[in-house]
């Protein structure tokens, strides 16, 4: 297989995963997804991201125990249908996650001074997404957990240095299911010759 079918193949068989074994994933791999992440384009060369690994179960049930009412108070507030209804009735089961148990979590940080930092910390973690499929681990990116920042003890217990705030919150770990592949909706495209 050549470089090119191997990065269309990362992109068309990512899927976001939220079922995972108990494997832990090794500290150079996830250097090498970081690694793989800061290759990602940068508006100016301003490169702003800077990142946190969780690894402590104890702090990441922190985190979604305190996510957890402001994603159900939300959920409830909102018009949406179909899966904003299933994911609440989710959240509010006895023992949820919002980090569905992984093994890990990797949080993006943008730094606030940087323009476009929450574009280029996108393309980041984007590239971490793909690096870590192509490793064989799965990823699936947790908007829930943004609403750590709302707890500066949280902030402060992270090590989130100031001047930086969190745009992508990713779970890593070893898939215990794969999902199927989801339907997809044609884009509206416009050709201008």
């Amino acid at each position: 297989m050549n470089a090119e079918n191997g990065v269309i193949d990362a992109i068309l068989n990512r899927r976001s995963v939220r079922n995972f074994s108990n494997k832990a994933v090794p500290d150079d791999v996830i250097e090498k997804l970081i690694d793989a992440g800061i290759h990602a384009p940068s508006a100016l060369g301003l490169y702003p991201w800077s990142f946190v690994i969780v690894k402590n179960q104890n702090m990441m049930k922190r985190i979604s125990d305190f996510a957890k009412p402001i994603v159900i108070e939300g959920l409830k507030k909102s018009k949406g249908g179909g899966m904003t209804q299933r994911y609440l009735e989710m959240t509010g089961e006895e023992g949820f996650s919002i980090f569905y148990n992984a093994p890990c979590l990797l949080l993006v940080l943008g730094r606030n001074n940087a323009a476009f930092a929450d574009i280029d910390c996108s393309l980041c973690a984007q590239n971490i997404m793909l690096a870590a499929h192509s490793l064989g681990l799965a990823t699936c990116w947790i908007g829930s957990a943004r609403y750590l920042e709302k707890d500066s003890g949280l902030v402060s217990a992270l090590g989130i240095p100031d001047g930086y705030h969190l745009v992508a919150p990713l779970i890593l770990g070893y898939p215990d299911v794969a999902p199927e592949m989801p339907g997809r909706t044609e884009p509206g495209i416009v050709w201008v010759k």
